[in-house]
């Protein structure tokens, strides 16, 4: 299976690729109307030229840790505090190590969703196990029921 150009970003030290909305959105599945959301809350900043938007790798980067960060579960304004640690980098112990805080207290509470997911299954398989056991029992011939 091959790649196509616009689903992987350029080389280093090409110039910055420019994408419209069309193929950033075909790029990572999404509709245009969550480009623009995510460019109304400041979180992407394409370069307009006349009506057309023009993505940079800049932003396909940032569209990344977007779509990541909700996949775990973070809420917008986490992801922003993570956009604007990717911005920094300028080596801030406290605001990587905030970030890094966070990263762990997610991981924290999708462990924790796991393990009752987990235990939910488990009891969902022994209740089938069950009525499935129930199932397998003979039938009451006359209709009357089980009598004590």
């Amino acid at each position: 299976m091959t790649t196509s150009r616009k689903d992987r970003p350029p080389p280093r030290g090409e110039g910055p690729a420019i994408y419209t909305i069309a193929e950033l959105a075909e790029a990572f599945s999404i509709t245009h109307r969550t480009l623009r959301f995510y460019e109304d809350k400041g979180m992407l900043k394409p370069r307009r030229v006349g009506n057309r938007r023009l993505y940079t790798n800049r932003d396909r980067r940032r569209l990344r840790i977007i779509l990541d960060g909700k996949q775990v579960g973070l809420t917008l304004r986490e992801i922003q505090e993570f956009l604007d640690t990717y911005d920094l980098r300028d080596g801030s112990y406290d605001h990587l190590r905030r970030a890094l805080d966070k990263v762990h207290h997610q991981r924290h509470l999708l462990q924790q969703r796991r393990a009752a997911i987990e235990t939910s299954l488990n009891e969902l398989a022994r209740v089938e196990q069950i009525i499935e056991g129930m199932l397998a029992e003979p039938q009451d011939p006359d209709g009357q029921g089980d009598k004590i």
